[in-house]
């Protein structure tokens, strides 16, 4: 059976840092990798990523652990586990400000049964986060039309097939407390709610090579639930979250690594609420393009949007410019400077016609990064 490597990649939703992972155990078919990074990146002001209370222009260390694991059970099937972690000064990426954080990104264990698919049990993202893929590929100034990107949650279970160019992925959720929601910035935690369960699946095909690279498509829908009355609005009403449909599509041509690559995405993430508040819809698109040369380097650059619109309530919208370009000066040692500029974000004083006091996000302001990565 015929199968795309790049669809196993995303599939799996491995990190880029595996790729480079060294194999420190291998015997009888059981191995273990070690794999992981360390950077440092000066943020500028207003970035939110700056690690202090003044949002001044900021240099932020961080790092990445995470160990790959797999073991044959019987002819044709195979156990495997993964662990990573990320550990940062000074909460970089939204952690407390007062001390450094060690906290884990994935953990997941799973058998593989070959061209039968796998399954695996763990922390990671549903289903949709397939459908994402082809439009992530900025550092940190990306993904702004958007939602689930970052909601990896605990008590997932995913089941993965490809073949044919053909790629499905069906994911189940468990009740969970305070999993991260990307989009419920109504909630008194933010974008942390109580989740009863959760559904999704995502489907995508592949061609091979059509002039210079592969063509593919790919769709997917989440549905979630979340525990009644536990999931309270900032709001004083006693309003809360009921749950949400979220329906994202994406296509993409070419490769990141050498030559052209272009692509686009609309999602859409539909929130029901209860007792008292209006429901609300946020939508967004993303288009990239990138240019990557055979001696290392890589412009990338994008158009994001986002839409929030509440019914009987605001409806504002964000308009953000992505580059980026990178230099890969070995496998291992990466430089880069990113740039974010703000083309039309609503920024009018009133609150209902402003996205920042509407959403609590801030897309109205241009920052930029410049940063170098160890990867081993």
């Amino acid at each position: 059976m015929k199968k795309s490597l790049l669809a196993l990649a995303v599939a799996a939703f491995a990190v880029s840092s595996a790729a480079s992972a060294a194999t420190v155990y291998d015997q009888d078919g059981t191995t273990l990798a070690v794999y992981g990074r360390i950077q440092g990146v000066v943020y500028s002001q207003d970035s939110g990523k700056t690690g202090n209370s003044y949002g001044d222009t900021g240099l932020q260390g961080s790092g990445r652990l995470g160990f790959d694991m797999r073991t044959p059970l019987t002819d044709g099937i195979a156990a495997f586990a993964k662990a990573e972690w990320e550990m940062a000064d000074n909460g970089e990426r939204g952690g407390a400000r007062d001390d450094d954080h060690f906290k884990s990104r994935y953990l997941w264990v799973g058998a593989d049964f070959g061209q039968y698919g796998q399954l695996k049990a763990g922390k990671f993202e549903d289903a949709v986060k397939y459908v994402l893929l082809p439009t992530d590929i900025f550092d940190d100034f990306g993904c702004n039309g958007q939602l689930d990107n970052d909601d990896k949650r605990d008590g997932m279970f995913m089941y993965t097939w490809s073949g044919y160019g053909v790629t499905a992925n069906v994911s189940y959720q468990t009740a969970k407390d305070g999993q991260l929601v990307d989009g419920a910035w109504n909630a008194t935690v933010n974008e942390r709610l109580d989740i009863n369960d959760a559904y999704a699946i995502s489907l995508g095909y592949e061609s091979g090579d059509v002039l210079f690279g592969p063509i593919g498509v790919r769709l997917g829908y989440a549905h979630t639930d979340f525990q009644d009355d536990a999931n309270v609005t900032k709001w004083s009403n006693g309003s809360d979250y009921d749950d949400y449909n979220q329906y994202a599509a994406s296509l993409y041509w070419g490769s990141l690594n050498v030559g052209p690559y272009v692509g686009a995405l609309y999602q859409t993430r539909d929130f029901g609420m209860k007792n008292g508040a209006d429901d609300y819809q946020v939508q967004g698109a993303e288009f990239v393009v990138a240019y990557g040369f055979e001696n290392g380097v890589s412009l990338r650059a994008g158009y994001n949007w986002m839409n929030y619109d509440e019914d009987n309530g605001p409806d504002v919208e964000a308009h953000t410019i992505p580059v980026i370009a990178m230099y890969n000066v070995t496998p291992n040692f990466r430089v880069w400077g990113e740039a974010r500029f703000d083309v039309g974000t609503d920024d009018d004083a009133a609150e209902d016609k402003n996205f920042r006091e509407v959403t609590g996000q801030t897309f109205d302001e241009n920052v930029y990064s410049i940063g170098a990565r160890y990867t081993f």
